[in-house]
């Protein structure tokens, strides 16, 4: 077969490319990817993608929100959300106190101040009964956000029956570099304080970290907060633990990744049947470590020695990684057309509020039903973990404030 010209060649190269183009641009979805290249998570950063997004419009399609959730008919509203330091749990925190506010739900506020202060309700005993939190006249609690152990017989008894319980986890070793950075402090003056604490012989860090206490800040604190039981914590035995994880992953309806953020926030909101209103967020950094010394690298030696230390926290958090990624594939190629969508979404409602918010009109398209953000949306978008809480307690307040009242009368 003769060759072709080499000009008819790129003419015809040429006008695939915009075929091509013009088949995605038809498809009502920006054009980039979210989807890994495998079944493992590897985003280091969640941001990642969402900085590409475009300045313009998102493209939407009037008309029924798509979902697959056949089964759906009304949102969850009663769940207790294990809030794990360092975790992107201040983030996943707000969120969730701002769905609970707009949906007034009884919140279980801590009763002591110095608890509410510090955003803990359980921790660190895990210990929990009605006496903890505020009283609610007349009902039963239907949410807990607050820095908590968990505990399910405990706060099954404290909640509403029907209660969905929520998680987060993330990679250890980028938990512990976080971690470690908030919490320790002797050695932030050596050039790579990390390497330096893991460096430490293995005698002196089992002093340093207590040989008889198998979990702390910075050995198993992930496995700890989401209830794997302490007395497994020193067993030698996988398959023992490997059982314990699987009983502790069977308490969670929904165990969000850190490494996937976003991703597990589209998940949740197809689980609990809940908007794309419901999940947007603010793009603003809490904690971020920005020191050189704080991204130092490690050894393979160094990151061994932090295995040893908090190996279940490796164990549990590849189980729940793995158990993600099975979750999304059975949702399907639309999952990441969703995710794109609300990235973008998310995108534009951050944009609008730091340009100088005002009203503005989200329309309807194939994820999302049409809503209107306005400045009082955009002020709110300010509020630190403290102010959402309150907005929480408030919401409790009022109600008792009404009951007290209608008992009054005669």
């Amino acid at each position: 077969m003769a060759a072709l010209p080499k000009s008819l060649l790129v003419f015809l190269t040429f006008q695939a490319v915009l075929l091509f183009a013009s088949i995605l641009w038809s498809k009502n979805t920006t054009i980039f990817s979210t989807r890994p290249s495998s079944g493992k998570f590897q985003v280091n950063d969640r941001s990642e993608v969402t900085n590409t997004v475009h300045n313009g419009n998102l493209r939407t399609q009037e008309g029924l929100v798509t979902t697959r959730q056949g089964k759906c008919n009304l949102p969850v509203t009663n769940f207790v959300f294990i809030k794990v330091h360092k975790t992107a749990s201040g983030s996943t925190f707000m969120l969730l106190a701002r769905f609970g506010r707009n949906h007034d739900i009884t919140i279980c506020y801590p009763a002591r101040r110095s608890k509410a202060k510090h955003i803990q309700l359980s921790y660190p005993s895990g210990r929990l009964t009605n006496k903890d939190c505020r009283p609610a006249l007349g009902r039963n609690y239907t949410l807990i956000i607050h820095h908590s152990i968990m505990n399910k017989p405990a706060m099954d008894r404290v909640m509403e029956p029907g209660t969905k319980y929520i998680g987060i986890v993330r990679e250890p070793l980028n938990h512990f570099r976080s971690i470690f950075f908030w919490h320790q402090v002797g050695l932030r003056r050596k050039k790579n304080p990390l390497g330096a604490f893991l460096s430490t012989p293995n005698k002196d860090k089992d002093r340093q970290l207590g040989k008889h206490h198998p979990y702390s800040k910075h050995r198993n604190f992930q496995s700890y907060t989401l209830g794997f039981p302490r007395k497994l914590m020193t067993s030698k035995n996988t398959t023992q633990i490997y059982e314990a994880i699987r009983t502790v992953a069977s308490w969670y309806s929904m165990v969000i990744i850190t490494e996937y953020w976003e991703e597990s926030l589209v998940l949740l909101k197809r689980k609990f049947c809940w908007t794309m209103y419901d999940i947007l967020h603010t793009t603003r950094r809490l904690h971020a470590l920005k020191k050189r010394k704080e991204h130092a690298p490690l050894t393979d030696k160094q990151k061994a020695n932090h295995k040893r230390i908090s190996n279940i926290d490796y164990m549990m958090y590849d189980y729940f990684n793995n158990t993600f990624s099975q979750r999304v594939t059975e949702e399907g190629p639309e999952f990441w057309e969703e995710v794109t969508y609300y990235k973008t979404l998310n995108h534009q409602v951050n944009q609008h509020c730091n340009s100088g918010g005002g009203k503005r009109v989200f329309p309807a398209g194939k994820w999302s039903q049409e809503f209107v953000i306005d400045s009082t949306f955009c002020n709110e978008w300010k509020w630190a973990e403290g102010r959402w809480a309150a907005a929480c307690w408030d919401v409790v307040y009022r109600r008792n404030k009404l009951s007290a009242t209608q008992k009054s009368r005669p």
